[in-house]
């Protein structure tokens, strides 16, 4: 398939009106337009978000006649990779082709750290579907501020397979059933690596980094979940014992702090129905004890619900920490970083190793973080511009290209609904600063980006120009190189 308005320029397509993230980027080598799709999700629940999304694979459909170059899938969040699951019929049948699969380490069930990482996230993962689930019978947790941030949080999370389903494998594992083993690549930082079907395009891999240290790293800040991984076994097993109590359903291999004999069901001592109460001593004394007005304010029942929410941000952020990270490299040298929703501790270990990690000595010197990052020409924001996932001084301040535009898979209405703020406005400010206003948005206003790319074009020759689909379904920005 041939672009000929392509001649000399990469064009990067980004869905709008979504809280996810789908790129499109399209490529022309030797007269041949390769496409090259990063992610393709909504955000779990979002209003017509399924709907939004047939479209959006409609136009990829129609854009790349069904030839996908590369996929990758940064990481497993359901905003990042639930448009293969809706459109799955599409995706793993005949209507698309899939060259290549480039997925991180973290996805290698072969590499014996990415499964013990995977065991963690699934054991956290149930824990918080039954918090959730729990929801459905007792209503006065959806109340709960606690509560609300676990089920903001886990829209993010792949649901569950369907126990009546037969098909157990997570989306990631059904597109690597569609591809191949020989078309996948699980990249580790530091890699330098290039799409089989390109040769003057190629990307480095900057993270996820390996360091159990870095993964752990999600917030520069304090508070509870401060460098603590989130997948601590502790956290999902008292979670998990405590909603399967609610649930009236005896948990296994938990200690209690009773021995048998002297355990007693909340709802049994409240009623005085439990059995042997006669050989309690003072039961009523033990009853005024616990459930008098006076004494509310000793009571911990719902101190289990710190846990819970505490345990979806951690899950939230370190899922995050293992986004495959690349930056792509154009003939000239400018970069297209594309971090996923790296967050602190991936930003941080860029500057671990060098790009290539291993060279030899008559080789050209490798590159560092800082080599890379001066020469971004475009940056994909992390994390749809929230507050923890563009690292300042490790980041954005190193980015000294004045020919520097940014991209925000943003819905801005949908991330208030669950009070989140996305777009982050100091990181706003400071993008907007950095680009000189070159930034588009998936909520933008066309006319005021198109304004904004005009008063202050990246080159007087040869700017950078966008362009928008039907019904504003997509932005795209074209590079020249």
């Amino acid at each position: 398939m041939t672009d000929s308005g392509l001649k000399d320029k990469v064009a990067i397509r980004m869905y709008r009106g979504i809280l996810g993230d789908c790129f499109l980027l399209r490529y022309t080598e030797a007269g041949v337009t390769r496409h090259l799709l990063i992610d393709c999700g909504v955000l779990q629940g979002e209003k017509d978000g399924k709907e939004r999304m047939a479209r959006i694979v409609d136009d990829v459909h129609q854009t790349t006649g069904g030839v996908l170059d590369l996929v990758v899938v940064t990481h497993e969040h359901h905003d990042h990779l639930s448009g293969f699951l809706y459109e799955q019929a599409r995706f793993l049948g005949d209507d698309f082709h899939i060259g290549e699969l480039w997925l991180a380490w973290t996805e290698d069930l072969n590499d014996p750290q990415a499964v013990a990482l995977h065991a963690r996230f699934n054991k956290a993962k149930v824990a918080l579907a039954g918090v959730v689930g729990l929801c459905d019978s007792v209503s006065a947790l959806n109340e709960d501020a606690r509560i609300k941030t676990v089920q903001g949080l886990s829209a993010f999370i792949e649901p569950l397979a369907d126990p009546a389903s037969k098909d157990k494998r997570t989306t990631i594992e059904k597109l690597k059933d569609k591809v191949g083993s020989k078309a996948i690549r699980f990249l580790e930082p530091g890699d330098v690596v290039q799409p089989a079907a390109l040769q003057t395009l190629k990307a480095y891999v900057m993270g996820p980094p390996r360091s159990e240290d870095r993964l752990r790293k999600n917030l520069p800040s304090s508070g509870a979940g401060k460098e603590v991984y989130m997948t601590s076994l502790d956290d999902a097993m008292a979670l998990e014992e405590r909603t399967l109590r609610l649930k009236g359903v005896a948990a296994l291999d938990v200690d209690t702090p009773f021995a048998r004999p002297y355990q007693r069901k909340t709802l049994d001592a409240q009623k005085g129905t439990y059995p042997n109460r006669a050989n309690d001593d003072k039961a009523d004394s033990v009853e005024q004890r616990y459930f008098s007005h006076e004494n509310q304010w000793r009571c911990i029942e719902d101190e289990w619900l710190d846990g819970a929410e505490t345990l979806a941000l951690k899950m939230d952020s370190d899922t995050n920490n293992t986004s495959l990270v690349l930056a792509f490299e154009l003939p000239d040298g400018q970069i297209l970083l594309f971090p996923g929703d790296a967050q602190v501790g991936n930003w941080l270990s860029w500057g671990d190793q060098t790009y290539p990690k291993d060279s030899a000595p008559a080789e050209p010197a490798p590159l560092t973080r800082d080599d890379i990052l001066a020469r971004v020409t475009l940056y994909k924001v992390a994390h749809h511009c929230s507050h923890n996932a563009t690292a300042r001084a490790a980041g954005l301040e190193k980015m000294h290209d004045p020919r520097l535009v940014a991209m925000i898979p943003v819905d801005a209405d949908v991330a208030k609904g669950k009070d989140w703020k996305m777009p982050y406005p100091d990181l706003l400010s400071a993008l907007q600063e950095r680009t000189r206003q070159r930034v588009v948005s998936g909520d933008g206003t066309p006319a005021n980006e198109i304004k904004a790319f005009n008063d202050s074009p990246t080159d007087p020759n040869h700017p950078v120009s966008l362009s928008y689909g039907a019904d504003d379904l997509w932005v795209e920005v074209s590079i020249p190189y």
